[in-house]
């Protein structure tokens, strides 16, 4: 009995020690937050931020074709483990300005694909020659809507009716098979697409760049970018 009371009392002993050293624990950590209250700012703002984080990867679920469409055009490896989908604008200066140090970047990183994609919000010629690209590729296929690509990412002035033709000539395609099909329902649905994934994501311009977990749109650094994409 005399032992088993010693062992009880002992036990009580412990408990109320650990009980003392937790409210010590709680007493500090409370002093340091009183001393340090910009603790708590920081504390919400990256709950903000993992809750916006979750918010926008959970939008993109929702457009599962974004990343299961093949590759057609862009940079890096077809088959790469990273793919990265950017949205852009033929009459987009920023968009033409990324490109050399993006396709460096996906040279280097053999892991890395951008997958480009056609958002033109720009003006209505941004329109007219997103759909006489994907037109191409509807009437001559993946090697012509290429070459009308890097024409058409080289004009500096309108995007209208005259230059598709020499562009068309230039890329040696059939303007009149093309023009025939720029209003077809297929590249309406594709650019309808397109925009609908970038009014949900609140895309406000272009280069937009999108994961299935992160969206960047404008210009932006492109070290910072690839630091962004690798690590997901």
């Amino acid at each position: 009995m005399r032992h088993w009371i010693g062992a009880a009392v002992a036990a009580m002993g412990i408990a109320t020690g650990a009980a003392a050293e937790v409210d010590e624990f709680d007493a500090r950590v409370r002093d340091y937050i009183l001393n340090n209250p910009e603790i708590i700012l920081e504390a919400l703002e990256r709950l903000a931020a993992k809750e916006a984080e979750a918010a926008v990867a959970g939008t993109i679920a929702g457009f599962p074709d974004l990343f299961t469409d093949p590759p057609v055009h862009g940079m890096g490896a077809a088959d790469a483990s990273v793919r990265v989908v950017e949205f852009f604008d033929y009459k987009c200066a920023p968009c033409k300005a990324m490109h050399p140090g993006l396709k460096a970047l996906t040279a280097e990183q053999p892991d890395l694909r951008i997958e480009m994609r056609h958002l033109p919000i720009l003006s209505p010629g941004s329109e007219r020659a997103a759909r006489f690209a994907l037109a191409t590729r509807m009437v001559a296929g993946d090697a012509a809507y290429e070459r009308v690509h890097d024409q058409l990412w080289q004009v500096k002035g309108a995007l209208n009716g005259g230059v598709f033709a020499r562009v068309a000539k230039v890329a040696d395609v059939d303007y009149d098979a093309v023009s025939a099909m720029m209003d077809a329902p297929e590249i309406t649905a594709r650019i309808d697409y397109n925009r609908d994934v970038a009014i949900a994501l609140q895309v406000l311009g272009t280069p937009a760049f999108i994961t299935p977990t992160s969206v960047r749109f404008g210009q932006s650094d492109i070290s910072e970018l690839a630091e962004l994409w690798l690590s997901q």
